[in-house]
């Protein structure tokens, strides 16, 4: 418990030119009893000159009085040989304990102690407030700085997933500009298959499958030879394509069904006639050669569908 009271007092050390003054000041500070009534002991009065014993004498003190005339150059230089962040120097001045009469006065020095350690104190505890008072305001920034850290690294953050969605984006847009010219491709052709669609005033589509086994109850087993046959012969106001058959009217699609269907048969039962017949024309004489295209056949019966 004692050592306790001994940590909370306020260690003084008072450091004075004159041997005469140490005696005033010592018995002074005996007279007011400071450590009895204000947790204050004077641990050291030394009468020096001596810069190296004077800091010595000071260190580790919490007030360090330095008696001298005023702020002359003695208290001037060792204020600023003693003064560190860890201690406070106060002035203890002889002018202030010399009576009228140019006598030392003890009850002066008395209260000059008090007055020396009070300005001392005063110092000390308005250091102690700015330095709260800077350690409030630094709290504060320091607060608004970590506030303005989250905020710069949550920008980051959402510039990176930005840069991540853009990257997305530009990938997306190039697809797309790919998928518009790949439509912009087959509408051409779809427009270019089907540009006189208008011009045949097609008015009634047909699935071809369905209709063509409604027509010869069987399954249409080739829709390109339909296609093929209809766009050699180009018939008017009939188009085949897209597994469709489009006419102006459904007794039309049938005819022209039923006219596909009768040239596939021939095609298919006169097929191996027509190649010998071919074969026999290659086989006469030089002088009675004739020209193949006259008859419009090709060498390969499926070339009419291929």
């Amino acid at each position: 418990m004692d050592d306790n009271q001994t940590i909370e007092k306020v260690d003084v050390r008072v450091i004075v030119s004159e041997n005469n003054m140490a005696e005033i000041v010592s018995k002074a500070i005996n007279n007011v009893q400071l450590e009895k009534d204000y947790n204050i002991i004077v641990s050291s009065i030394i009468p020096t000159k001596d810069m190296e014993l004077a800091k010595k004498v000071a260190s580790g003190a919490d007030i360090i009085l330095i008696g001298s005339y005023g702020h002359d150059e003695y208290y001037n230089i060792l204020y600023n040989d003693l003064k560190t962040d860890f201690n406070h120097i106060g002035l203890f001045n002889y002018d202030n304990v010399i009576s009228d009469e140019g006598t030392i006065e003890i009850s002066h020095a008395e209260r000059e102690i008090f007055n020396s350690i009070i300005k001392a104190g005063l110092s000390y505890s308005l250091n102690i407030i700015n330095i709260h008072s800077l350690e409030n305001k630094l709290s504060s920034l320091t607060r608004k700085y970590n506030s303005l850290l989250d905020d710069y690294n949550g920008l980051i953050d959402d510039n990176e997933k930005l840069e991540k969605v853009n990257l997305e984006l530009k990938d997306e847009i190039t697809n797309l500009n790919h998928n518009i010219d790949k439509i912009k491709s087959d509408f051409s052709s779809f427009k270019g298959r089907f540009e006189d669609i208008h011009n045949k005033h097609i008015l009634e589509i047909y699935d071809l499958n369905d209709l063509w086994q409604e027509v010869f109850d069987e399954s249409l087993l080739n829709q390109e030879k339909i296609i093929i046959a209809t766009n050699k012969f180009r018939p008017d106001n009939i188009i085949v394509g897209q597994g469709f058959i489009g006419a102006v009217d459904k007794p039309t699609a049938i005819d022209w069904l039923k006219v596909v269907k009768t040239a596939l048969i021939f095609v298919e039962d006169k097929e191996e006639e027509l190649k010998k017949e071919l074969n026999n024309l290659n086989n006469e004489s030089d002088d009675k050669i004739i020209d193949e295209r006259e008859y419009d056949i090709p060498n390969n019966i499926g070339d009419f569908f291929g």
